[in-house]
């Protein structure tokens, strides 16, 4: 099994605010009228993944998880709030539910993510291949994962995609 452990601010959210533009609560009903689960989340978080999430961050985790077979561990903060239900129902709205398959642990622990990332690898012997992709921690990523990290700056790109495929390594 191939994983991402996979941040989400810095990485497919610039810091960009565009939400705040826009009529979070009509969009609230929209998405709620197509499927009521949409009614469980929070009108902020569902306008930073529709308005703030990059375009192009987006269709290249989509072609990397795609073209390697790979699967997202949510590492991001949004894990602490949100279960994985409510995670792949916010991926949804970009048709990358499928991808999401499990997050760390969604508390607040003393653990730095780098420790985090490490216990979830031991406790999963069956993830074969991964890739740490995050915009900050770079000391720690780069000193515990030197081959398997990739640092983004204002979002993932396509030199951070070319870097992740050849960790990950095709299908």
């Amino acid at each position: 099994m191939k994983i991402i452990f996979l941040d989400i601010d810095g990485v497919l959210q610039p810091d960009t605010q565009k939400r705040f533009s826009h009529n979070l609560d009509e969009l609230k009903q929209k998405f709620s009228a197509q499927n009521k689960e949409f009614e469980t989340l929070d009108k902020y978080d569902l306008g930073a993944v529709y308005y703030d999430w990059d375009q192009t961050a987006i269709a290249l985790l989509k072609q990397l998880c795609e073209k390697t077979g790979a699967r997202f561990v949510i590492s991001s903060d949004w894990r602490i709030n949100k279960n994985l239900q409510k995670l792949k129902l916010l991926f949804s709205i970009h048709g990358m539910e499928e991808y999401v398959f499990d997050t760390l642990p969604n508390k607040w622990t003393d653990l730095h993510r780098s420790q985090e990332i490490q216990n979830h690898l031991q406790a999963h012997e069956e993830i074969t291949r991964f890739v740490v992709i995050d915009d900050t921690y770079a000391s720690e990523f780069n000193r515990d994962f030197p081959s398997n990290f990739v640092h983004t700056g204002w979002a993932f790109n396509a030199e951070n995609y070319e870097k992740a495929v050849k960790i990950l390594g095709g299908k």
